[in-house]
């Protein structure tokens, strides 16, 4: 086999280390690079989910990856992405949290890659490295063009990183199938000693490369917006409960439940205004769709009012090093709500709560000045506890009257319980603040308020969820529960306890408790050992509920409706969804 000449190029800078350390994103269908595409067809953008070297690369909404190219192309400064809510600097090569979040989230690095290493994941080359990768692949190919092979070939390239670690590029032509075969790797330091080399032969690593990311598919939530459009209706404004130190750091925490939540209201939003999913794709059955605001949800944190590192440091050195699973749990869960009943560190956390919930809106209202919807508060675990409390109170006050507080899981009736301040019948909450307490039936943590401000209504149950999908939003063992209460006459005796609810003032005289419906198979769970297993995917569960999220979205609307009626406005009342 004749071998051409093989030709290296070094790079001797700080990139090379960090962009052979950094795991990526899920490797999705790969690209084959024997061919020589051109590169603007392959570029992808991705974002750094952290700041460490094991942070995972995310590739950019399929639709913000031509926003995201047109803008380099052209030069400009910065480009919005992800609903307007991020903003990418092009120039920085960085990505900012614009709104959506108090505290913003911690700006992220960004790459605009070609070439990709494929470990357990794609990993993108700093920019710099690819494109020394790319010259090294053109100049394979140049080669390739040039030569006339008449037996089997290999033209070959190096591209020399830091700390001994090298790409190698080869082109082999092969005689006998008359085709050119590309392969790149990325291969381990090499061995200057013999102990080097014998443990460059157990544990030294060899890559392969990838050449462009490949399809990027529409992401959840992103058809969804790109349908809305760009125009924001009502706020959500989403405070977190108990251990969201421990769930953010899990990726399972307010940031990743806001975007299932806020996808869940937008569908909602869709359906209610006519629309029909086809794949991943809305259509209109009629001639013109009509324009909607979409609802925006916006996150307000609360939990480094009381995690410093020093008192996390001091929690560790008192906790016992057995069942440290279960330890972790209440050192970042239980320890918030202990925490929350001291006296003066409630006040705290309430006016911790008050001024999230301040500065989350104050950003998304620099963006969108004329933004002129309702406000509503959604409150899940202790977080529901702290906004009723701060609704309740009025110490601090907030500069908006919310249209409604929904709260999920919440133990607010257990905390007005302890603290014997029982609300009266004549009881409300300042502005007329709707209220709407909802629960899965075997959250733990979770307590109704009905009974609380009268007796009586505890023989009332509580109203039921409507499930996305039911028939009649109704789960079938619930609606033949239903039918067989009609049969026997039950329901009359729920209608004339239901009539005691008009005397509540909290609400208007509408329902305060509200129940999601649980599935049968978990009805039929029994025993101590059965009630457990359940309980805390019974607390988790609010905000990634798809019946949850269109409850919230079709109540807000609902509040509209009144407002408008009761103010006799010229808006038309009958389609809550339009702009």
């Amino acid at each position: 086999m004749n071998d051409a000449p093989a030709s290296a190029t070094s790079l001797g800078t700080s990139a090379v280390a960090e962009a052979t350390a950094i795991p990526a994103v899920a490797t999705p269908a790969a690209t084959s690079p024997v061919t020589a595409l051109a590169a603007e067809s392959l570029y992808s953008w991705l974002w750094q989910d952290g700041d460490s070297h094991d942070s995972n690369w995310l590739p950019f909404r399929q639709s913000d990856q031509k926003k995201l190219e047109q803008g380099e192309a052209a030069s400009v400064a910065t480009v919005d992405v992800e609903g307007g809510r991020w903003q990418v600097d092009l120039k920085e090569r960085i990505l900012i949290d614009r709104y959506g979040s108090d505290p913003p989230r911690k700006q992220s690095k960004v790459r605009r890659a070609l070439w990709f290493l494929q470990a357990a994941t794609l990993i993108p080359y700093d920019e710099r490295i690819g494109a020394a990768i790319e010259a090294a692949h053109e100049s394979v190919w140049l080669a390739a063009k040039a030569a006339i092979p008449k037996e089997d070939l290999e033209i070959a390239e190096t591209v020399n990183l830091e700390s001994g670690r090298k790409i190698s590029l080869k082109l082999r032509y092969e005689q006998k199938s008359k085709t050119w075969k590309l392969s790149a790797k990325e291969k381990s330091q090499a061995a200057t000693s013999f102990m080097e080399y014998a443990q460059a032969s157990l544990f030294g690593k060899s890559y392969d490369l990838q050449r462009g990311f490949g399809p990027i598919a529409i992401q959840p939530g992103e058809e969804e917006e790109r349908v809305l459009g760009s125009d924001v209706g009502n706020l959500i404004i989403l405070v977190h409960g108990v251990g969201e130190k421990m769930w953010s750091e899990e990726g399972c925490g307010l940031a990743s439940s806001s975007g299932i939540f806020r996808q869940h209201m937008h569908v909602k939003q869709l359906q209610s205004s006519g629309f029909v999913q086809k794949g991943s794709s809305w259509e209109y059955p009629g001639e013109t769709p009509p324009p909607i605001c979409k609802d925006e949800v916006l996150e307000a944190s609360w939990w480094e009012t009381i995690h410093t590192d020093e008192m996390d440091a001091r929690l560790a050195r008192i906790s016992l090093p057995s069942m440290k699973q279960v330890r972790q749990i209440a050192n970042f869960a239980v320890v918030d709500a202990l925490y929350y009943m001291q006296v003066g560190r409630k006040e705290a956390i309430v006016a911790a709560v008050a001024r999230s919930v301040e500065a989350a809106l104050a950003r998304f209202k620099k963006h969108h000045p004329k933004h002129s919807g309702s406000i509503v508060l959604a409150g899940h675990s202790l977080g529901g506890a702290i906004l009723f409390e701060l609704l309740r109170s009025q110490a601090p006050k907030l500069t908006f009257t919310p249209q409604a507080l929904f709260t999920m899981g919440s133990p607010t009736g257990l905390f007005l319980h302890v603290a014997d301040a029982v609300p009266g019948e004549s009881f409300a909450l300042p502005g007329s603040t709707r209220f709407f307490n909802i629960f899965h039936p075997l959250d733990p943590v979770a307590y109704r308020i009905e009974p609380l401000i009268k007796g009586d209504l505890a023989k009332l149950e509580p109203a039921k969820v409507a499930v996305e999908g039911g028939f009649g939003g109704m789960k079938v063992h619930y609606g033949v529960q239903k039918m067989v209460n009609w049969a026997t006459g039950q329901d009359k005796d729920q209608a004339r306890f239901n009539d005691l609810c008009q005397s509540v003032k909290l609400n208007a005289g509408d329902r305060i408790d509200w129940s999601l419906q649980e599935d049968l198979s978990i009805m039929t769970v029994a025993g101590v050992a059965g009630e457990l297993m359940q309980a805390l995917p019974s607390h988790a569960c609010y905000m990634k509920s798809a019946d949850v999220a269109a409850f919230v979205q079709s109540r807000t609307h609902s509040l509209v409706i009144e407002r408008r009626i009761a103010l006799k406005t010229d808006t038309p009342v009958t389609e809550p969804n339009r702009c």
